[in-house]
C-alpha cells in the first residue's frame, strides 16, 4: 500500500479523479464541438442527419437546471426517437390512454433504436 503522510493515493490517481469529476460536471451550456464529439464516441450508429440536428438542439439550448453532457444528449436522443421513430404521437391521441401508458408501450422500441446507435460501428439509417 502507499504510505504518504497525508494518507492519500499518489498524484496520478488524484489527477484521474479530478478529470472524471470535471467531465461529469453539470453545466448549462455545451459547445457544438463537444456535443458532436460525445455523440460520435457514445452513439456511433446515430444517423448523421439526426446527429447534426441533436448537436444544434443541444448546443443552442440553456439547460436549466444544469446537467451533464451525457444526460443532455441522452434525453434529447430519447425524446426525438420516441416522437419521430415510434407510434408515440399516435398513441397520445387514443382516448383513455395516458401519456405514461403511451411511453410504456413504445419504451422497448426506443431502447432498441438507441442501443443499436450505441453499439454500431458505423452510421446508418434509423
Amino acid at each position: 500500500m502507499y504510505s504518504t503522510h497525508s494518507g492519500r493515493l499518489p498524484l496520478q490517481s488524484d489527477t484521474r479523479g479530478a478529470m472524471t469529476r470535471r467531465r461529469k460536471r453539470k453545466r448549462s451550456t455545451f459547445s457544438e464541438v463537444e456535443v458532436r464529439e460525445h455523440i460520435s464516441r457514445h452513439h456511433p450508429g446515430c444517423p448523421i442527419d439526426f446527429a447534426d440536428a441533436y448537436v444544434q438542439r443541444i448546443a443552442s439550448r440553456t439547460w436549466n437546471p444544469p446537467t451533464t453532457l451525457g444526460h443532455a444528449v441522452g434525453l434529447t436522443i430519447q425524446n426525438d426517437v420516441r416522437h419521430r421513430l415510434t407510434d408515440y404521437d399516435q398513441l397520445l391521441r387514443v382516448p383513455g390512454l395516458t401519456r405514461d401508458e403511451a411511453r410504456l408501450i413504445v419504451a422497448g422500441d426506443v431502447r432498441r433504436i438507441t442501443r443499436r446507435w450505441k453499439l454500431a460501428v458505423q452510421r446508418r439509417n434509423p
